[in-house]
This record gives C-alpha cells, structure tokens and sequence, in this order.
C-alpha cells in the first residue's frame, strides 16, 4: 500500500498558468518601476544584476534592455519559461537561472540584487535569513540589495484579517488575508471567478518582519541598512507608505561565513 504523498509547499505550486490571472492585476507598470528603480540607484551600464525571484521576467527583460548584465534567478520552470519567450522574442539576452533563492549564491558576482514584490518572507526565519545570507554573499563589496516588501509598520501594527473584490480583465478576484500575530505570518488567497463560472485559487503565507527584525537580519548577512522608502521611487517611508523598500550595501568586510 502506498503512502500518502506529502503536499507540496504553496511556493512550488502557486507560480504556474494561474499566475498572471492571479496576480497580474494587482502588479505595477514595470517599465516604470525600472525607471524608479535606477533613478533611485544609479548603475553604470554593464554592471551586474540580480533579479532574484525573477517570476516571468517583468524587471528583468527591461533591465537588459538598458544594456545591464542581467541574471534572474527563480524556482519555478512555468514563470522561466514565459521570461524566456518573452525576452527570445524582444531579442533580449537574460541569463535565467532556475534555482531555490535558498541555495543560490554567485559569490561577489552582483552590484544590485532586486527582491521585489513582496518575493521574501516565504519560509521559515532561519530560512530567510539564509536567503539574506547567499544575497550578501552574492554581491560585490560596496554592493546593494533593494528589497521590496509590504509595508511591515502597516502589517504589524493594524493587519486585521479582511478581504476585498475587484473587476479584473479576467473576471472577478476575490482576495481575503488572515495575519497571525503569534507567528506574524499572512496568510493570503486569491480566488478568480471567471464569466463563464470557472473558478481558479491560490493561496501563499509570508512572514512579516519589522524594520528592527529587518536591519538585524541584514547586518547578520554582511549588509547594512541604509535607508527604507516608501514606494520604489524613493519616497519618503511612513506608516501610510504601501510599501517597505529596504536599500542595504554589503560591507567592505563581507558576509559572515555560516
């Protein structure tokens, strides 16, 4: 008799055909956020950059398009293979790299690496730290992180669990989140109703970090904060900020060894 097979975590499931569905409605122009991006931080053309959880390559492909040496590295073959398509198609050259963010680590190979749109938080603390760790590792000394996440202040202070349903090309998105603040983790599902009744749903869990969790995770990587934004553009971080956009610089002194 065969045993029950084990589920596999929600991060090896959630990023398939349902994806852009799912979330597409909810991400922002990343044409625009690349401008942001390196307006925020300035980059000579050629230097090399990390687009980890690259997803189907929407910052990628436009970063390579400005003539930057691009790696995107992700766990899931489905979103590599749409950035694939997509950048053979703008006649783009991406280096594309499937590999777990918790064991991938190109040591002192990067002048950025981007983490954005919430793509941190998804395992355990330990976990996340090494993910900290291979990013510190990765990059070259005097080397940055932009890490894009939620508002953490916002989560941690008022997160209630809610929900809300917005019109979306696709048909209806119904989003509902329940924050656990005994482990301080969300946990989200996005269910999509289509016009003709079919229904799709995803669900993922994040751990949400404080700004003090986050500089005390960096410095144990090798990195030190320098500053947290409120959006990719730079704007001022408050509670009310949308998003937490954490910029740390890896030390002349390196990372630690773990």
């Amino acid at each position: 008799m065969r045993g029950k097979s084990v589920p596999r975590p929600w991060f090896e499931t959630i990023f398939d055909e349902r994806y852009p569905e799912l979330f597409g409605p909810l991400e922002g122009d990343a044409e625009e956020e690349v401008e942001e991006i390196l307006a925020l931080l300035p980059l000579p053309h050629g230097s090399a950059i990390e687009d980890l959880g690259c997803g189907r390559g929407r910052h990628a492909i436009p970063l390579a398009r400005r003539r930057y040496k691009v790696t995107g590295v992700d766990i899931s073959e489905k979103m590599l293979g749409l950035a694939r398509t997509r950048a053979e198609r703008e006649g783009v050259k991406v280096e594309w790299v499937r590999e777990d963010m918790r064991t991938f680590c190109r040591p002192g190979a990067f002048d950025l690496c981007l983490s954005l749109f919430t793509s941190f938080g998804y395992f355990t603390d330990a976990e996340n730290q090494k993910v900290l760790v291979n990013v510190g590792k990765s990059l070259k000394e005097g080397g940055a992180l932009l890490l894009d996440l939620r508002n953490a202040g916002k989560g941690l202070s008022r997160l209630e669990d809610g929900g809300k349903t917005m019109e979306v090309p696709a048909g209806k998105l119904s989003m509902s989140v329940r924050f656990d603040r005994r482990t301080m983790r969300a946990k989200a599902e996005h269910v999509l109703t289509r016009p003709d009744g079919i229904r799709i749903s995803s669900a993922f869990d994040v751990r949400v970090y404080s700004m003090e969790e986050l500089c005390e995770m960096l410095r144990g990587a090798g990195m030190e904060v320098k500053d947290f934004y409120g959006s990719l553009s730079g704007d001022p971080f408050t509670d009310e900020s949308p998003r937490m956009v954490t910029l740390a610089v890896r030390e002349k002194s390196g990372p630690p060894v773990h």
